[in-house]
């Protein structure tokens, strides 16, 4: 017989030259096998085998089993791919005769143990049948393993790809409320510029006026000496013009000034309020909570507005904006002093 149908280890089977097998396997090996193998027990044999696999320096030898001789590497084929289907490749088909080769004729004649084909046929029926479901469960199973292993690759896929969606969309919308965020910031800061110049005016006029002294304040003495011009004495602010924002609360402000503060909106009110009472430098180094941002956790924490204060300007509101609510309050004044704070940022980079 010059091939043979080989079984290798790793579950394989291909059609190959006797040549392959060593020397002592060819005699060892029955010439007629009648029925599968026991594909289970360590009875391996080394086959030669290069067709489809990596070359390397020497022969490669792999561990396999003979499940069928042939002179015909056609007919072979066809056997191979039966037992892979899982049939019967060993029952004799009645319309086809091999003829022994020549080379193997002698060392069968010498074989006196195989008994008949029909006789062998008879008593291995019912083995060959359950190698053979054994083969096809095998089979069964290995292609199931396969699809389910596909499938829960392809259902895994469509999972992180929306997972993937889903922090893109958040992405995006972090992305555009910043960008909407620093625009209402910058269109806050440009509305209370009118009011940062008026305040400015103020301050600029008091200084010129208490730096210039009219004539009337200086005096002649009756001997002839220059005039003489009385001893400055430190500006006191009227008691009576500081008013308590809230009656039971602590806090004063001036009159004059708080009703100067801006009544178009509640926003806008609540903003003139907070500078009027806290100031400028305090809002812009402060934070209503004095806790960290969650969304910036690597820039410190600032202090706290005094509660007192913001106590009083909660009930002051309300009683003046009704419709106002506590959390209205402490969003305006907490937007008020992120405002301050980047038109603070602006001017330093600026100069």
């Amino acid at each position: 017989m010059e091939f043979a149908i080989y079984y290798f280890k790793d579950k394989s089977v291909e059609v190959g030259n006797t040549s392959w097998m060593s020397i002592e396997d060819q005699q060892r090996c029955p010439k007629l096998i009648t029925q599968c193998p026991n594909l289970e027990d360590d009875g391996w044999m080394k086959v030669k085998w290069d067709t489809g696999r990596k070359k390397s320096d020497g022969p490669a030898f792999f561990p396999a089993k003979v499940l069928m001789f042939g002179a015909n590497y056609s007919d072979l084929c066809k056997k191979r791919q039966g037992f892979i289907k899982g049939e019967d490749i060993w029952q004799e088909s009645p319309k086809r005769k091999s003829k022994p080769n020549n080379k193997w004729k002698a060392v069968e004649e010498e074989d006196q143990e195989v008994p008949p084909k029909k006789k062998k046929k008879r008593e291995t029926c019912s083995a060959e049948k359950e190698s053979a479901n054994l083969m096809i469960e095998e089979l069964k199973k290995q292609l199931a393993d396969k699809a389910s292993s596909e499938s829960s690759d392809e259902e895994e896929m469509p999972r992180n790809w929306s997972v993937a969606v889903q922090k893109m969309k958040w992405l995006q919308r972090e992305i555009k409320s910043l960008k909407e965020g620093h625009v209402e910031e910058i269109l806050d800061a440009m509305r209370e510029l009118p009011a940062v110049v008026t305040q400015l005016k103020e301050v600029i006029e008091k200084i010129t006026v208490q730096s210039s002294t009219p004539a009337s304040t200086w005096s002649t003495s009756p001997s002839g000496d220059p005039p003489f011009s009385p001893p400055g004495s430190p500006q006191v602010s009227d008691p009576n013009e500081m008013v308590l924002l809230v009656p039971g609360h602590d806090v004063k402000v001036p009159r004059r000034k708080l009703k100067s503060l801006r009544t178009t909106n509640s926003a806008l009110y609540i903003g003139d309020l907070a500078v009027l009472i806290y100031g400028r430098e305090t809002l812009s180094n402060s934070s209503l909570t004095g806790r960290q941002s969650g969304a910036h956790k690597e820039v410190e924490s600032k202090p706290q507005l005094d509660n007192t204060k913001l106590d009083a300007i909660l009930v002051h509101v309300q009683a003046k904006f009704p419709d106002t609510t506590i959390q209205d309050v402490r969003r305006i004044i907490r937007k008020k002093c992120n405002n301050i704070n980047y038109a603070k940022q602006v001017t330093e980079k600026k100069s």
